[in-house]
């Protein structure tokens, strides 16, 4: 019998022991803060990403500001809810197949803006589900060279959770005549092709090459996209950790879908010669995720960070026509022996 009730005493003992611990560690999990890249207190004005706090104040501050949506296609979910006052913006509008996924042109874009009443100095505000898609579209209006371009991190969520109104519908733009300056505003941002990319090259050997693509497609065990048959990068790429597939940036978001504090990511970068000194070039399969690289960088003050837009999808397409022109790396560039160059 006592050796019955020790136990049964040992077994509760053993129970409340985990449970404690259980406790705890859900405890840790609930007090746990979030590091974000944006600080409510600390936002600036030269500050490419804001919160839903700044943006509300932003609206009251300034009429003239103008808020984009960004998504492929019409904007269903768009029309379901949207920040009041924000106008949708088809990222087909700045890109598409024809131009094998490359910004179109400066005048073609240009157009697009005004269209929505966006200036050089029109204060311009970029959302979307996709950070990706807002970064795309937040890029081409920087590149064009609008004088204020914020994302608001988050995005409709971050707006939703500050507990802010949203409308159903489509709101209709008052266009803009004249731009008010020449596009682009901002060329050096932009290396567009991979002829484009050589010449850069050929001009700073030191420029580096930064990949944002997932490590599976950075060593060539997959191109990523459906329409890409090709796996590889161009020779010379370093790896930016940033991708967990072709569709995300997961490794620089949290998962409420706000931008992360990037000291972490930062010094992994660092290993692969990825640091604010250098003239850093990002790229990923079309441009979309670089841009979100490109503008973490810009707001953590990298003074020479620029998008290769044309990406893998360019550079392939490039090397089937001259591949000593344009050669491929397949493996991992730290380990010589096994890394295979294709020229």
């Amino acid at each position: 019998m006592k050796k019955f009730v020790a136990v049964i005493s040992c077994l509760l003992l053993t129970v409340l022991i985990v449970g404690t611990k259980a406790t705890e560690v859900q405890a840790k999990d609930k007090t746990e803060k979030v590091q974000r890249l944006v600080n409510s207190k600390e936002i600036k004005t030269s500050d490419f990403f804001v919160d839903a706090k700044w943006l509300k104040n932003q609206l009251k501050e300034d009429d003239k500001t103008v808020v984009i949506e960004a998504s492929y296609g019409e904007g269903k979910d768009y029309k379901k809810a949207h920040i009041p006052g924000a106008l949708h913006m088809d990222t087909m509008e700045i890109e598409n197949e024809e131009s094998n996924w490359n910004i179109l042109s400066a005048d073609t874009c240009k157009e697009v803006f005004l269209k929505r009443g966006v200036t050089k100095t029109t204060p311009v505000v970029i959302y979307s589900s996709d950070i990706n898609a807002a970064a795309r579209v937040a890029f081409v209006a920087y590149w064009l060279g609008v004088d204020q371009v914020k994302i608001l991190d988050g995005g409709l969520k971050a707006w939703e959770k500050a507990d802010y109104k949203v409308e159903k519908g489509e709101e209709k733009a008052t266009a803009a005549k004249d731009f008010g300056g020449t596009v682009p505003g901002r060329p050096e941002s932009l290396i567009s092709t991979s002829a484009d990319l050589v010449a850069a090259k050929e001009k700073n050997p030191e420029l580096v090459l930064a990949s944002v693509r997932s490590w599976k497609e950075f060593i060539g065990k997959t191109s990523g996209y459906s329409y890409i048959e090709n796996a590889g990068e161009p020779e010379g790429a370093v790896y930016a950790k940033s991708s967990k597939t072709s569709a995300d940036v997961a490794q620089l978001m949290n998962n409420d879908g706000t931008v992360k504090e990037p000291t972490k990511i930062f010094a992994a970068w660092e290993k692969w010669g990825i640091t604010p000194d250098k003239e850093v070039a990002f790229y990923c399969g079309t441009g979309w995720r670089a841009a979100t690289a490109f503008f973490i960088t810009k707001q953590e003050g990298w003074k020479d960070v620029k998008l290769f837009d044309g990406g893998w999808f360019d550079w392939d397409k490039a090397h089937q026509k001259d591949p000593s022109k344009y050669p491929v790396q397949i493996g991992d560039p730290r380990d010589k022996d096994k890394l295979e160059i294709l020229n």
